[in-house]
C-alpha cells in the first residue's frame, strides 16, 4: 500500500536490516540472550513485519505544512496571504521561519540563521530536524513552502521524503535562476502574487442565463448594476439552466442565484464557497434587490474577488488550469 501523505522514506528503523542488527546486538550486549537468539531473531523479524504493515495503513493528520520564510516575506505579503493560508483548512500545521511582521500564529517559529548567529551548516541542520520531526508527527497531505528560495535544509527534507506530488513552492519575488535549478524537487511552483492580483470579474454586474423583464431590466440599472452577456465577468449570476459548472464560479468568488430546482446539482461544496450561493423558489428578482443592496452598503476596501483560500484550492488540487 502506497502512503498517500508526506513520509520520511526509508527510515533506518523501519529496516529488516535495522531490526535484525538491532537483535544480534541485544545479544552481544547481553550474553545470556545468545542461546535463544535462533528463536528470538524470527520472533522479531514477525514482529517488524507487522509494523511495517501498520506504518503502510496510516493515515495522514494534517492536511497541508506550509512553511514560510517570513525573512523574505514584506509586510504586505504576509498581511495578505499568510492566514488566508493558515486558514485553508481546520488542520493544518504551520512553521514561520524568522520574525512575524503581522498578527498571524504559527504552530512553529524557527529563528532565522542571522538571529541564531550561527553558522549556515549548523542552521540548514537544525531546519532539516524539525522539518523531519513535524513531517513524522503530522503526516501532512501536501507540503508547501512560501519564500524566495528553498534553504539547503529544507532541500534535504524534500530528498528524504516522498512522494514528490506532494511537494510545492509558492515562491516570493525569486530569481528565475533560482526558481529553475531548484523546482525540480516541486511538483508546481508559482508566484506568490498569483494569490493576491486582482480578477477580471466587474463589480456590480450581473447575467442571467434567462433574460429579464423590462421592468427588472429598469431597477438593476436604477441600482446602478449593469446587465451584462459574458458569465466569467459577473459579479452575480442569475442562473436557472443545469448547464453551468456551478462549483469554477463559486470558486472565482461569484455569487449565484439559482433556481431551486437546481439544488439536487449542488453537492459537497466546502464551507467558504456557501456564501455565495443562494437558492430561490420564488420573488427572485426581490431575493437579488435584497442581497445587491445589502452588500453595496458594507463599507470595506477593495480586495480580489476570489479569496487566496479558493485559488489555494485551485491550484493545489488542479481544480482548473490557473495560468
Amino acid at each position: 500500500m502506497i502512503r498517500d501523505y508526506v513520509h520520511v522514506d526509508k527510515e533506518a528503523e523501519n529496516s529488516y536490516s535495522f531490526a535484525v542488527g538491532d537483535e544480534i546486538r541485544k545479544s552481544l550486549v547481553a550474553p545470556w540472550k545468545l542461546p535463544i537468539l535462533p528463536f528470538s531473531l524470527p520472533k522479531r523479524i514477525f514482529s517488524h513485519r507487522k509494523t511495517i504493515s501498520h506504518i503502510q495503513q496510516e493515515e495522514p493528520l494534517a492536511d497541508c505544512l506550509f512553511i514560510f520564510d517570513l525573512e523574505k516575506m514584506r509586510a504586505s505579503d504576509q498581511k495578505a496571504f499568510t492566514d488566508h493560508a493558515l486558514n485553508y483548512s481546520d488542520k493544518s500545521i504551520g512553521i514561520g521561519i524568522g520574525s512575524p511582521k503581522t498578527q498571524s500564529r504559527f504552530d512553529h517559529l524557527i529563528s532565522s540563521k542571522r538571529d541564531f548567529n550561527i553558522e549556515a551548516k549548523e542552521w540548514n541542520s537544525l531546519l532539516e530536524k524539525l522539518l523531519l520531526g513535524v513531517i513524522r508527527a503530522h503526516k501532512p497531505k501536501k507540503l508547501i513552502f512560501v519564500g524566495k528560495y528553498p534553504y539547503a535544509g529544507l532541500m534535504s527534507v524534500l530528498r528524504k521524503c516522498s512522494p514528490k506530488s506532494k511537494f510545492f513552492w509558492i515562491h516570493v519575488r525569486s530569481e528565475q535562476k533560482i526558481i529553475q535549478e531548484r523546482s525540480g524537487k516541486f511538483e508546481k511552483t508559482i508566484a506568490l502574487n498569483h494569490f493576491s492580483r486582482n480578477d477580471d470579474i466587474v463589480s456590480n454586474t450581473i447575467y442571467f442565463d434567462e433574460p429579464p423583464s423590462e421592468k427588472f431590466r429598469k431597477q438593476m440599472k436604477q441600482d446602478g448594476i449593469t446587465i451584462i452577456n459574458k458569465t466569467k465577468h459577473a459579479q452575480y449570476l442569475v442562473l436557472e439552466k443545469s448547464k453551468h459548472d456551478f462549483k469554477t464560479m463559486l470558486i472565482r468568488n461569484q455569487t449565484l442565484f439559482l433556481d431551486s430546482k437546481l439544488q439536487p446539482l449542488i453537492q459537497h461544496l466546502p464551507n467558504y464557497l456557501l456564501g455565495n450561493l443562494i437558492f430561490s423558489d420564488s420573488n427572485i428578482h426581490e431575493t437579488i434587490q435584497s442581497v445587491i443592496s445589502y452588500r453595496k452598503g458594507i463599507v470595506r476596501k477593495p480586495s480580489p474577488l476570489s479569496t487566496v483560500e479558493a485559488k489555494l484550492d485551485i491550484w493545489l488540487n488542479g481544480l482548473f488550469s490557473t495560468e
